[in-house]
């Protein structure tokens, strides 16, 4: 096990993590739909054409990375259920 890689816990945490489209995948949606329920339901607000995680958002478990050129959400697996629920 000497050649062994430590453990990166941010990464391990990100790979419990989904994007907004892979949740949508998982949830047999079309992305776009999926983004105007979660607006709906006040995780995301849409500005112009782009979406952003809302405080909300951030409770429910979301969080914002950038590749440099775009952002993006990544959501906790939890969310999968959350989102199974129908809306009041």
């Amino acid at each position: 096990m000497e050649n062994a890689k430590p453990i990166n816990p941010k990464k391990e945490k990100d790979a419990t993590r989904l994007t907004t489209s892979k949740l949508a995948a998982q949830l047999e949606m079309k992305t776009n739909e999926l983004n105007k329920k979660l607006v709906l339901l006040g995780y995301l607000e849409k500005k112009n054409k782009n979406f952003y995680l809302t405080q909300e958002g951030k409770k429910a478990g979301g969080t914002t990375k950038s590749t440099g050129t775009r952002a993006y959400v990544l959501w906790d697996a939890s969310m999968l259920e959350k989102l199974k629920e129908p809306m009041a």
